[in-house]
């Protein structure tokens, strides 16, 4: 019985720019009538998550973790092997920590959207053709590790008409609900 998760991220798991009663983690606690700890945190990169992953563990035993990141990392520059050997760090460490692990694909990005809604920057590009590959990757490495996974990506694609992001790169409450929705149908068609 699944009774706490606790979800380490950046903004996307935070849930930037909603009210927190709007954000996907939030409503999928109160759709499975559990307590989420989320512990997103704006801007966040894997080696950042790394760090902080083992204290909010032991401190809160989760009987999921939910592991979404890359985004930053690729706006930072960082190189792939490194943002899938952080999460797979985090996989093993929190499987040694006895909670069952569900790694989110972070969703795609918009480069045009975000350079006017959110900044410049002269890594868009870089991230938006790097994203597929991360998806790519962390799929391997879930299947590795027999762990689920959520994949954000492919769902923001198929839905990309229905006007999801805030700022192309974070999503909307609309955006929020179908992340939701998601994560729900993963945790709901497992045994955790």
């Amino acid at each position: 019985m699944i009774n706490k998760i606790l979800c380490i991220g950046d903004s996307l798991t935070y849930g930037y720019g909603l009210a927190k009663d709007k954000t996907w983690a939030n409503l999928l606690g109160n759709c499975l009538d559990i307590k989420i700890i989320n512990k997103g945190i704006n801007g966040d990169t894997t080696p950042s998550m790394l760090n902080r992953l083992y204290e909010n563990l032991i401190k809160h035993k989760p009987d999921i973790t939910f592991i979404m990141g890359g985004t930053n990392d690729l706006l930072c520059g960082r190189k792939l092997f490194n943002i899938v050997d952080n999460i797979e760090e985090m996989i093993l460490e929190t499987l040694s920590n006895n909670s069952n692990v569900v790694i989110g694909i972070p969703p795609i990005i918009i480069k045009e959207m975000a350079e006017e809604l959110f900044m410049p920057s002269q890594l868009y590009d870089y991230c938006f053709s790097s994203l597929p590959n991360l998806r790519t990757s962390l799929i391997k490495v879930c299947k590795k590790h027999n762990i689920e996974y959520v994949d954000f990506y492919n769902l923001s694609l198929k839905n990309i008409d229905k006007n999801i992001f805030i700022d192309g790169i974070h999503l909307n409450s609309l955006g929020n609900e179908l992340m939701k929705d998601e994560a729900l149908r993963i945790i709901n068609n497992n045994n955790f």
